[in-house]
C-alpha cells in the first residue's frame, strides 16, 4: 500500500516565514528593553556596592578614603562610564601617589546612555568619604541617562546613606531644590559616553578588592 506524502507548497512556505518575521519584528523591541532594564539595574548594584564598600573601609581603617571613576586604574578621571577604583587618601586630595594605596578596582560594564554625577555645596568629580565612613559633602547623586531620559539616581546623605530613586509619573527626577535632573549634553558635570547594548548578568559585577 502506497503512503501519501504531503509537503509544504511554495506559498505555505512564504506564509510561514512572513508570521515568523512579524514574531521577530515586534519581540526585538521588547528583548531590547529587557536588555536595557537589566543592565541599567546592574549598573545601580555595581555603584551601590562600591559605595557601601568605600564607606566601610574607611570607617574601618580610619583613614579618608575615594571612590572615583578611572580610565586607567591608577588616576582619578571625570567619566562614570569608566571603570571605578576606591583607594586610601590621607591628604583628602583625590589624587593616588602610589598604586599601594588603592584597595578596589571596579570594572566598567557596557553602557548604553550616561552616568551623571555631582555634590554639594563643593563639586568633586570624585566621593571622599571622611575616617568616620561621612562624606564631605552634604549630599551626591549619581543618575543614569538613556535617550535623554532619566532611568534612576542614587542620592548619597552626609552620612553616606544610600536611596534609589526612580522617575516620577512625568518620567522626572527631581533634586533636593525640586528642579528635574539634567540629561542633556550641555549640562555641567555630565560626562557621557555612549556605547551599545550588550547583555551581562549579575555574576559579571565586578568588585576586585585588593587586600592590603
Amino acid at each position: 500500500m502506497i503512503k501519501s506524502q504531503h509537503a509544504f507548497t511554495l506559498i505555505e512556505a512564504l506564509i510561514t516565514l512572513s508570521i515568523i518575521t512579524i514574531l521577530i519584528v515586534i519581540s526585538l523591541p521588547m528583548l531590547q528593553d529587557f536588555l536595557h532594564h537589566t543592565n541599567d539595574e546592574i549598573l545601580q548594584e555595581q555603584l551601590l556596592r562600591a559605595i557601601d564598600l568605600a564607606k566601610f573601609e574607611a570607617h574601618a581603617r580610619g583613614i579618608p578614603l575615594v571612590f572615583c571613576a578611572s580610565k586607567d586604574n591608577k588616576t582619578c578621571g571625570d567619566d562614570w562610564a569608566d571603570d571605578q577604583i576606591v583607594f586610601m587618601n590621607e591628604n583628602e586630595d583625590g589624587i593616588v601617589k602610589n598604586r599601594e594605596q588603592i584597595l578596589a578596582v571596579i570594572q566598567a560594564q557596557p553602557l548604553h546612555g550616561s552616568v551623571h554625577w555631582r555634590s554639594f555645596p563643593r563639586y568633586r568629580h570624585y566621593v571622599l568619604f571622611s575616617p568616620t565612613g561621612l562624606t564631605y559633602s552634604d549630599n551626591g547623586t549619581f543618575w543614569h541617562c538613556h535617550a535623554q531620559s532619566p532611568m534612576w539616581a542614587i542620592v548619597i546623605n552626609k552620612s553616606g546613606r544610600t536611596r534609589v530613586v526612580y522617575p516620577d509619573r512625568n518620567g522626572a527626577i527631581n533634586d533636593s531644590h525640586g528642579q528635574p535632573l539634567p540629561c542633556d549634553d550641555a549640562h555641567q558635570h555630565v560626562f557621557t559616553r555612549p556605547v551599545p547594548v550588550t547583555p551581562f548578568s549579575p555574576a559579571e559585577v565586578n568588585v576586585n578588592v585588593l587586600h592590603r
